[in-house]
């Protein structure tokens, strides 16, 4: 069981959730018991009433923490189509919650003789690092490139279109074959992630769309939504079922 986001969640995360789903005090007591077993817990993190409730403003999303509030999102987005797996919701959750600083996310961007780090430079750095810094290297891009392709498409599919820069379908090959070899790897160094990485490896697509949907349904990460740059990227990167769904 991959439990490091869920095992995060804090006592006032635990009262949001007893709080939210039970209609009594009663009921709310009980729950809250039930937030001990980490098997009783994941089912009550699925509940819908609590995204509903994460997204009510005020903000209320503000008052849990930030592990809590990427896995309701995560899992009601992958729910929607039908691929939530409770250990990939949890290690997606966790990358939302590293990356959610842009240090996190861009630490290996960095600059030598003027010159930037592309994801190419980067997978070229393999050859010198040793098999557990390839293991970490590997995941880290897959990381990377899920959470862009997921959060940020239109900046993505902007620039490959007005200044020839890569597109999501090559941040999606990059990812779904470093997941790949991390699972292979994962073995050594971590096998409880390997069903994760292995699962993300292969349904990278199917999961980065679940996400896309949801964002432009529900986030508005993207002020524009419903222009036809909107549209024009959802009807190029989604499936032809996802991009029904996307404009319903």
């Amino acid at each position: 069981m991959f439990f490091e986001t869920r095992s995060q969640l804090t006592s006032t995360d635990f009262q949001f959730i007893a709080q939210t789903i039970g209609q009594t005090p009663q009921e709310q007591s009980a729950i809250l018991h039930l937030t001990e077993d980490p098997y009783t817990l994941t089912e009550l993190l699925r509940h819908r009433r609590l995204m509903e409730r994460s997204m009510t403003p005020p903000p209320v999303f503000l008052s849990i923490s930030p592990q809590l509030f990427f896995f309701i999102v995560i899992y009601q987005a992958l729910d929607r189509k039908k691929i939530a797996d409770d250990d990939v919701v949890d290690y997606i959750a966790g990358i939302c919650v590293e990356f959610r600083s842009n240090q996190a996310l861009w630490h290996l961007e960095q600059t030598k003789g003027g010159r930037m780090f592309y994801l190419v430079d980067v997978i070229n750095l393999m050859s010198d690092l040793d098999k557990h810094q390839r293991y970490i290297l590997r995941r880290h891009i897959g990381n990377v490139t899920l959470f862009l392709t997921s959060f940020f498409p239109d900046c993505i599919f902007q620039r490959n279109r007005k200044k020839g820069a890569p597109s999501i379908d090559y941040y999606e090959k990059i990812g779904r074959s470093q997941y790949e070899s991390a699972a292979d790897e994962s073995q050594t160094y971590d096998a409880i992630a390997a069903p994760v990485l292995t699962t993300l490896a292969e349904q990278f697509v199917a999961i980065r769309s679940a996400i896309n949907i949801f964002n432009d349904t529900h986030l508005h990460l993207n002020s524009r939504r419903h222009t036809l740059d909107i549209l024009e990227r959802q009807a190029a990167t989604l499936d032809e079922e996802s991009f029904r769904q996307s404009i319903c």
